[in-house]
């Protein structure tokens, strides 16, 4: 084709987009060697990648006349499929990259059968947390395993020549991981203490009882195909129709040891194996060398066994094969099954230990919430016992207990006994919600530690003082307090330094909420990142240039007019592509007040997780801080995000580690971010408050006080050219919000479960 012909075609297939000429000619020029169904086949994709990604598709062109010679061009559109959900996967450089390495990618597959996990990714999430009833995750690795949270699978898979057999074996081998984490297989108690981990800094015990093996390798190996075999007869159970269809897969290849020299412990192990896939393995026949073993089969088969039954199967084994290690038959191991997967405890003990910090701080800041609305002559007598304990007073302890009441137990009325703790010799009863944590905790980790009980009244007790700071755990003190007036309506005046504003860090806190959350709304994640990627710039022609990127040609035909009739001519004959940048600084304010506990503040940091990923692409400046406090001498801002800190793991954590502290005094907060936001040089400059009820505190900031003072501080804020914004769930909302910000700069989410997925909506529709 002549390079009119594809020129004009090009414009038409990218309108009403007019690209630079210099450009489009760089793009085209090879093609002026290639055939007529060449470039045909090129520009079917053009309409199909240049509305999602400009940039993308230009690089397509760029790169197609070499990457031709090595695909056919019968494989043109698969192949630009897969680009395009690379490109909603993971960016514009994955797809690129995935572009540029043809050879080594796309070509390099076989075509029978395999399947890429990032390509059923979506399904395979889905089809787990149907079958476990909870959020587990789905992540690439080098080997099968799981950490009790995330399940490690092959990048892609090709044992079958079908590829819904191969994502059948996905299936598989994700129940089976799932089935380890249900059965309790890799935080079996210590049968002593009855515990899987005792602390934060405690291993597990599985970790013990290997290592009380002559040969812990072997030990585990056992331990492991024994759990292994227990999984399959329980997904018998829980997944017939999974099992059904995994026995009419064509037979695993053994993965075991070739060598005839082989170990008798390895011999053993891979007779097993061979048995259990030949599906003869539970026929428990007189054959067995193992009595103990031959009973495991029975009892697998009828009523069931438990972990520590494997346990004791484990010891008979090991000592049945102890003279073969007195010879010095050294076990150097088997090949796992692929579905089997690999044990690896370590990854267990520390995701098992940051589940015990994560939710150990949730229950103790909710039993410190419990504990703060007790009558005060209650509360101070447990303070005035846990001082007592620390000064060495004997007989004081504290306790869970279960209390079974006959007149009540199993009613209607109250169905589940109430829980009772006991704190330095005296009960407390829990409320439904602390109860239901309590015993969560307690079924997952088998106790209750007695500092959490002692760090709870700690923190209630920081109520009574007036003035009292909150310890370490609460937050340490970045910079020393800023004090800030206060609006009194009562008067028509300031109240001078009236209220003290302290900017503190959130404690560091691993959890895995941040993943949890970015599991849960993977596709919308996608979605939003890519909205706010076409947010970036504004590009439009500006005619009529004095310079420029192209001629204006409708400028030039009326010079060239005016100079024939002798008019004077004009020198704005270009036309200029500008690109408008977006300035936006932003401040988030982030209501961290007690009311907002429960499922209420999970709604609440899932919102700042899909908010911040949507906006490290778009690239707006902004700062998040939560504000809480008690009294005017302790307003608390604690520090989320800062202007300029980058968008990391430590920020991620701070999202993570958002909770409910105390009351709602908005005033000082909003003046605080009104100073932060002067002095940022920006364009538009927003205030954004996230709250979920009215301004209030403990003293007399409360009613029309309060209202009058945070409408104040929004006045202020308005008269240093800033725009204010709130997002409120509050039910009363309408009463308040009109006086304090005017009926357009607020919107009530009506259902707090909106609000993650309405909240990035609304800052695209406030700034754009």
């Amino acid at each position: 084709m002549n390079f009119p012909d594809l020129n004009k075609q090009f414009y038409h297939l990218v309108a009403p987009d007019i690209p630079n000429d210099w450009e489009v000619e760089e793009l085209l020029e090879p093609y002026l060697d290639q055939s007529d169904e060449v470039c045909q086949e090129v520009f079917k994709c053009i309409p199909a990648i240049w509305p999602i990604s400009s940039s993308l598709c230009c690089d397509f062109l760029r790169i197609m006349p070499e990457t031709l010679k090595i695909l056919p061009l019968s494989q043109l559109s698969t192949w630009v499929g897969e680009i395009l959900d690379r490109y909603e996967l993971d960016g514009l450089r994955a797809a690129q990259r995935l572009m540029r390495n043809v050879e080594s990618g796309y070509m390099n597959r076989s075509n029978a059968g395999l399947v890429l996990l990032g390509e059923v990714e979506g399904r395979l999430l889905t089809f787990i947390r149907g079958v476990a009833g909870r959020d587990l995750f789905i992540a690439p690795g080098n080997a099968v395993f799981t950490d009790t949270e995330t399940i490690f699978l092959p990048p892609e898979l090709a044992v079958f020549s079908a590829s819904a057999d191969n994502v059948l074996l996905y299936k598989l081998i994700l129940a089976f991981q799932w089935a380890y984490i249900a059965n309790g297989s890799f935080t079996l108690p210590d049968p002593v203490t009855q515990e899987p981990l005792v602390d934060s800094e405690s291993s597990l015990w599985l970790n013990t009882f290997f290592a009380s093996f002559s040969q812990p390798l072997f030990a585990r190996d056992c331990y492991f195909f024994l759990e292994t075999v227990r999984a399959a007869r329980f997904l018998e159970q829980e997944l017939p129709g999974l099992m059904r269809a995994w026995a009419k897969l064509p037979c695993f290849v053994l993965p075991g040891v070739e060598d005839k020299n082989i170990s008798p412990q390895a011999a053993f192990l891979s007779d097993l194996q061979l048995r259990f896939l030949n599906g003869s393995l539970l026929e428990a026949s007189r054959e067995e060398p193992l009595p103990l073993l031959k009973d495991y089969w029975h009892r697998l088969l009828g009523e069931g066994v438990n972990g520590m039954d494997t346990v004791a199967a484990v010891k008979a084994i090991c000592a049945a094969h102890a003279p073969h290690e007195a010879e010095g038959e050294e076990y150097e191991g088997i090949t796992p099954l692929l579905f089997q997967g690999e044990i690896r405890l370590s990854a267990v003990e520390a995701v098992h230990r940051q589940r015990f910090l994560r939710q150990g701080e949730e229950l103790v800041h909710s039993l410190a919430l419990h504990l703060a609305s007790l009558p005060k002559e209650q509360l101070e007598q447990l303070l005035r016992s846990e001082e007592e304990k620390e000064n060495g007073a004997t007989g004081l302890e504290s306790d869970v207990t279960m209390i079974m009441d006959s007149e009540f137990a199993g009613t209607a009325a109250e169905p589940q006994a109430p829980l009772l703790i006991t704190i330095n010799n005296e009960e407390v009863r829990l409320g439904e919600e602390v109860a239901e944590q309590v015993r969560q905790f307690h079924d997952e980790f088998g106790h209750l530690p007695g500092r959490f009980l002692s760090s709870a009244v700690g923190r209630a007790g920081k109520g009574l003082a007036p003035d009292a700071h909150p310890g370490p755990e609460q937050g340490e003190e970045l910079q020393a307090p800023i004090c800030y007036d206060e609006w009194d309506h009562r008067r028509k005046g300031f109240r001078k330094n009236w209220c003290m504003v302290t900017i503190k860090e959130l404690p560091d806190l691993r959890s895995g909420f941040i993943r949890q959350t970015l599991g849960k709304y993977h596709g919308v994640v996608n979605r939003l990142r890519h909205q706010f990627e076409m947010m970036r710039t504004s590009d439009r022609f500006a005619r009529r240039q004095r310079d420029g990127d192209d001629i204006d040609l409708d400028a030039l035909v009326e010079s060239l007019a005016d100079g024939r009739a002798g008019l004077p001519s004009s020198d704005r004959l270009f036309i200029k592509l500008l690109r408008d940048e977006r300035d936006i600084a932003v401040v988030f304010l982030i209501d961290m007040s007690n009311s907002t506990a429960g499922w209420v503040g999970n709604a609440i940091k899932e919102s700042l997780v899909l908010m911040t990923e949507a906006l490290e692409v778009l690239g707006d400046r902004y700062a998040i801080y939560g504000f809480s406090g008690m009294r005017r001498t302790r307003c608390e801002l604690f520090r989320i995000k800062e202007f300029g800190e980058p968008y990391g793991e430590r920020v991620r954590e701070r999202i993570g580690a958002i909770s409910p502290m105390e009351y709602t005094r908005m005033g000082p907060a909003i003046r605080h971010a009104t100073s932060l936001l002067a002095k940022t040089d920006a364009r538009v400059r927003l205030l954004i408050t996230l709250s979920d009820g009215k301004p209030e505190d403990y003293d007399d900031y409360k009613g029309e006080y309060a209202i009058e003072d945070t409408r104040h501080a929004l006045l202020e804020a308005k008269m240093a050219g800033i725009h204010p914004f709130c997002i409120t769930i509050d039910h009363q909302a309408h009463d308040y919000m009109d006086h304090l910000y005017g009926p357009v700069n607020y919107i009530f989410v009506n259902d707090v479960r909106k609000l993650p997925m309405r909240m990035p909506e609304i800052y695209r529709v406030l700034t754009t």
